[in-house]
């Protein structure tokens, strides 16, 4: 695997097979469930690997449910950078992908509302500040605890208590404001 030869010891080498091993199945789901094509989809995959190899000194201190979390960050982000590069598809059209979600519903009806639901949050998150969202993203749809949060930010716990604070009151207000 060409990205073990970016890390430095056998310990990250080591670490970085079994991450590689637990996170590309679900990092290629995520991808292809936006993308629509498989070897698209495995490319963003790719450049999301090295992507964290190339970095992996900055992430050594997470532990495996963070460094997941922070895989589908990097898969979602690469496969979008992608997909606007291709021009493809429109703003209004990227707004509109569905984001992989192994617990998703059959019930066609359900599946709309759910998808609409999802794209109005979307769109509301999009218009609140990067640090607010991103915080918001780790906390509610990754499940990741404050400090958990705190550590993939680089920052202290009251730091993040903080984000979540404003960014709840900044997407209220958005929500509120969109829903009028």
């Amino acid at each position: 695997m060409i990205y073990l030869m970016l890390l430095e010891t056998d310990e990250d080498r080591e670490r970085f097979q079994k991450i590689y091993e637990e996170n590309y199945l679900k990092m290629y789901y995520m991808a292809l469930s936006m993308i629509k094509n498989p070897a698209d989809a495995e490319d963003d995959v790719h450049k999301a690997f090295l992507s964290l190899a190339e970095n992996f000194t900055k992430y050594s201190h997470l532990d495996n449910r963070e460094i997941s979390g922070l895989c589908i960050s990097i898969v979602k982000n690469k496969t979008l950078n992608s997909i606007r590069d291709a021009g493809h598809y429109s703003e209004d059209e990227l707004e509109k992908l569905i984001l992989y979600d192994k617990n998703s519903q059959h019930d066609a009806a359900a599946m709309a509302e759910k998808k609409e639901r999802e794209g109005r949050v979307k769109k509301a998150l999009q218009e609140i500040p990067e640090v607010f969202r991103e915080t918001l993203v780790l906390k509610y749809y990754y499940e990741l605890s404050n400090k958990e949060i705190a550590r993939i930010q680089g920052v202290s716990n009251k730091v993040v208590e903080m984000r979540l604070f404003r960014g709840k009151k900044k997407f209220r207000e958005v929500w509120d404001e969109r829903e009028k």
